[in-house]
């Protein structure tokens, strides 16, 4: 994969790494970020244009990223007729009230794609999921380009190892916190409900 990544980008430079951007932010699976940081050891440019190019790497990102979100309203309508409604709603206010924040977090890991259909499932605000999406965005693709300036390959391979890595584990910590949380409220209502 790295060395079509290498082939592909040096022939199609700029555009390539836009047209990567936008298949992985459709939800495909799709490496993306493996793109961004050889695009960033294969070009030889300024510090600030790097930084220009991330802005405009991000903003193609959240705007694919719009395809999943939609398709998370569309499946949102279709669960209500197959799910328990009050069950639905009690799950998207508790993604609106605390989960916006998930979108930003989760955005340089895996996980980040599925979040625009949770997105859209829970009927966030458009303005709030874009802009959201595009803090978690901006910093990674800043990053990656930065780390693709000053390595070789084999430090481009490495660290998305890592970054993978920490995504799992980051995914496992929130889950292992949310679950103990909802545990936690759910005795609490147990011991109320035994009292009264």
């Amino acid at each position: 994969m790295l060395q079509i990544a290498l082939n592909f980008l040096a022939k199609c430079g700029m555009w390539g790494l836009f047209v990567a951007t936008a298949v992985e932010a459709s939800s495909l699976p799709f490496p993306g970020g493996l793109f961004v940081l050889i695009y960033g050891y294969l070009m030889d440019v300024s510090p600030l244009t790097l930084v220009l190019i991330s802005a405009l790497n991000s903003i193609v990102y959240i705007a694919f990223s719009l395809i999943p979100y939609y398709l998370g309203t569309r499946i949102e309508k279709l669960s209500k007729k197959k799910f328990d409604q009050k069950k639905i709603e009690k799950a998207q206010f508790w993604f609106q009230k605390y989960g916006e924040w998930s979108i930003t977090l989760s955005r340089p890991t895996g996980f980040g794609n599925y979040v625009s259909y949770i997105s859209g499932m829970s009927r966030i605000k458009l303005w709030r999921f874009l802009l959201f999406s595009y803090l978690g965005v901006f910093p990674w693709n800043t990053l990656l380009l930065f780390v693709g300036r000053k390595g070789n390959l084999d430090t481009v391979q490495h660290f998305l190892d890592l970054s993978q890595k920490f995504g799992y584990i980051l995914f496992g910590v929130a889950v292992l916190v949310l679950g103990g949380w909802y545990l936690l409220k759910k005795n609490k209502q147990n011991t109320q409900c035994e009292k009264g």
